[in-house]
């Protein structure tokens, strides 16, 4: 019985047994796109590590709140002999009598190693790490599965990135290919139709520019590309041995078509009003009032936004959400600073029995630009949505406490957010402050979905709002 596979014997039908980026990459491969030799470990294998008898024995004796010793007892586990020899064969296969290095790739996960050895204890520690997040988030764990992919490093010197459409380029026509350098970046834009070049820009410190003439051949790959998979991609090349080949590729999400437009979520604050109309829904900061807005608009989301240190209504929202049954209401988790102090957050949350899960979305607080930079990070560690907070960001990002007039500096971080939400298909919201003209015309531009707003500013906010899509149609049109 054989249960791993070489990339060019699976497709996009196989996307949910062998994960998407393997099975893009093997419809490439059918297509003779070059891409760097792969093997991948399917669903079946991560099946196969937890089906022996010990495995099995553990996963049944472990309490789900009692992390550490979970990690502990399932790192224990053995690999199946038979898988580990598998594994052993399909890596001596793709790198031949001596070891090579290979890239070791789930989800946003990515190590590299070099030896069978090294390899067979890094499978191992992906699926205990996955194994830990299912169980921390009271998730299937032998249902949520994780594929793995094993591909070969194919090192250069001349490397970079080829994104076959981007959110920046103006046509559908022009591909976008980044050159990496060690201190800096050259960025060329190419007609995809032609091969011509049409832009050079440079970040950081280039030294010897890159003639656009050893890149264009990119360019046709990158109208392949789009037309075997059918959609926007960003992909690792690099020349190796004189000709390009592909590595990582990752789906490139972009902006909505200029007829969408945001929903207008309520921040209620006051009364709870007797109905409501034309809202995206509610959010209010305590917590008996969220539970009376989630039973009186049933069929409305309602996110209680859980304030720093005031751990106190957490009673009052598990009561809410197991006693009296509200599905429609979510939370809004305090602002951290750190990944470790989201970790220790959910942690936290696990140990008094407020779980997510299909019930219970938690939305992750971003604040401080670190929250930005590190944003693909937090939402690993398991969140449903962002909610932007810019009147703290702002005060961040200019470092000040002083209530500050919000800049370009803002621009970038929801930009960053907006680009990280739509790569890991999370929900984004906007908390605004006050209206202003600018900043709705660079939020419908930036394809941004939602944005809250107090209850008694949200007349004022769906006209501002309505005048600033007038705009950007007209100056689109």
């Amino acid at each position: 019985m054989r249960t791993l596979v070489f990339l060019q014997e699976i497709g996009l039908h196989d996307t949910g047994a062998f994960g998407e980026e393997a099975a893009a990459l093997g419809n490439l491969c059918k297509a003779e796109v070059p891409v760097a030799p792969a093997f991948v470990l399917p669903s079946a294998a991560y099946v196969e590590f937890l089906s022996t008898k010990q495995a099995r024995h553990l996963l049944s004796l472990v309490s789900s709140s009692d992390l550490v010793e979970f990690r502990r007892e399932i790192a224990g586990i053995p690999f199946p002999p038979r898988l580990a020899k598998e594994i052993e064969e399909f890596y001596r296969l793709l790198s031949g009598p001596r070891d090579t290095f290979v890239s070791i790739r789930a989800g946003n996960i990515e190590y590299q190693v070099g030896g069978s050895a090294e390899l067979l204890s890094t499978i191992k520690k992906i699926w205990v790490e996955h194994l830990s997040s299912v169980q921390v988030r009271g998730g299937n764990l032998y249902k949520e599965t994780l594929p793995i992919l094993v591909q070969q490093e194919t090192t250069a010197d001349f490397f970079g990135s080829l994104f076959t459409s981007a959110e920046e380029l103006p046509s559908s026509d022009l591909c976008l290919v980044e050159v990496n350098h060690p201190e800096g970046k050259e960025r060329f834009v190419f007609e995809k139709s032609t091969g011509r070049g049409v832009r050079r820009t440079v970040s950081g410190l280039v030294g010897d520019q890159t003639d656009a003439r050893d890149l264009s051949e990119l360019s046709v790959w990158a109208n392949k590309i789009e037309q075997v998979l059918n959609g926007a991609f960003m992909l690792d090349w690099c020349l190796y041995k004189g000709q390009f080949v592909f590595g990582g590729i990752k789906r490139v999400f972009l902006p909505r078509t200029p007829s969408s437009t945001l929903t207008v979520w309520a921040e209620v604050s006051g009364n709870i009003p007797d109905s409501i109309t034309d809202v995206g829904g509610l959010v209010a900061r305590d917590v008996q009032q969220a539970i009376k807005l989630a039973q009186r608009f049933s069929q409305q989301q309602v996110l209680f936004f859980l304030e720093p240190f005031n751990f106190d209504q957490l009673d009052s929202f598990r009561e809410g959400k197991r006693k009296v049954g509200l599905k429609n209401l979510h939370l809004i988790l305090p602002p951290v600073r750190t990944v470790d102090g989201m970790r220790e957050l959910k942690r936290y949350l696990s140990g008094e029995k407020i779980q997510r899960g299909a019930n219970l979305k938690f939305f992750f607080q971003a604040v401080y630009p670190s929250n930005v930079i590190l944003l693909d990070q937090f939402l690993q560690v398991g969140v449903d949505g962002v909610v932007l907070n810019e009147e703290e960001m702002a005060k961040s990002l200019l470092g000040t406490k002083e209530k500050v007039e919000p800049d370009e500096s803002l621009l970038w971080a929801v930009k960053e957010t907006v680009r990280q939400c739509r790569t890991n298909k999370v929900e984004f919201l906007y908390r605004a402050g006050q209206p202003r003209d600018w900043l709705l015309l660079e939020l419908l531009r930036l394809g941004v979905g939602g944005i809250i707003v107090p209850q008694h500013q949200y007349p004022q906010y769906v006209d501002s709002l309505r005048e600033a899509e007038e705009k950007r149609l007209y100056v689109h049109g």
